[in-house]
């Protein structure tokens, strides 16, 4: 899972829309766009039909979830007889960025980051997210939008959950030596941990580690690792008395000017600062 894009993933909602079985007679079961403008993402609720984007073709049946993005060749061909009926979410969406206290913006068109189709989502939790994202923004009551844009956060959070849970057996054997990783680094997080040492606890070469680790976390290990530092040590600024050398001392770092370094870039605020804010 991607948790750097989906920390940075920030949607415009243009529509949300029903694809039902009065839509396709009207269209003639045939739905054609020769060059998409939108991000579209839609969970299929009854029926069948057929995607084809770019010339490749995925069959559509309940609880699917697709998506698709700006620039590509969209057809959708359905029956009479079983008209594929979904829910499709129309936006757009950019990047922000975060180092330390410094946010980037970016706008973006490729696709979220769990492949073009989901086959099997089937939980009732997603459905009932697309029903009722479908619902509040038909009903435009006050703070519609914003309530929308949460329940698609949440479909997003649960789309790449499902992705992560369909992955082969070595993305499965990599995601959990990642975990043993963090695992490792919040009770050890006191001592000096490297990448290396952290490679050989989980048996993996350090080359290895540290690109399957930014793979499932987005990061670096020892970015990681001075994380669980950081907000350890902001937590005994806000709770003790320590000196801040001390303070440094207790979550790892021999170094307390560069902790201070470190710490300031983070939060834009020394930490004396940081203890009277």
């Amino acid at each position: 899972m991607d948790y750097e894009f989906l920390n940075g993933f920030s949607p415009k909602l243009l529509d949300v829309v029903v694809r039902d079985a009065a839509f396709w007679a009207q269209s003639d079961y045939r739905l054609l766009r020769e060059r998409t403008r939108l991000h579209i993402l839609a969970f299929v609720h009854r029926g069948e039909g057929t995607l084809s984007v770019d010339g490749k073709e995925w069959r559509l049946r309940p609880h699917t979830l697709f998506q698709v993005w700006p620039g590509q060749r969209m057809q959708i061909v359905t029956s009479r007889e079983q008209p594929v009926c979904f829910y499709s979410v129309h936006y757009r969406y950019g990047l922000l960025q975060w180092e330390g206290v410094k946010a980037q913006w970016r706008e973006a068109e490729g696709p979220l980051p769990f492949g073009d189709l989901l086959a099997g989502m089937g939980s009732p939790e997603l459905q009932e997210v697309f029903e009722r994202m479908y619902r509040v923004w038909g009903g435009k009551d006050a703070g519609y939008e914003w309530d929308v844009k949460v329940r698609f956060l949440e479909a997003v959070r649960l789309a790449a959950a499902g992705s992560v849970m369909s992955r082969s057996a070595e993305d499965a054997d990599g995601a959990a030596a990642v975990r043993e990783a963090i695992s490792y680094m919040k009770t050890h997080y006191q001592q000096e941990l490297s990448r290396d040492l952290m490679a050989q606890h989980v048996g993996l070469s350090p080359a290895y580690f540290s690109s399957l680790f930014k793979k499932q976390t987005g990061t670096s290990p020892i970015r990681y690792l001075n994380r669980l530092r950081l907000d350890r040590a902001k937590q005994l600024l806000r709770q003790s008395g320590m000196p801040v050398k001390q303070v440094s001392e207790e979550v790892g770092f021999v170094d307390s000017f560069y902790f201070t370094r470190l710490f300031t870039k983070e939060t834009g605020m020394s930490p004396r600062e940081y203890r009277k804010a």
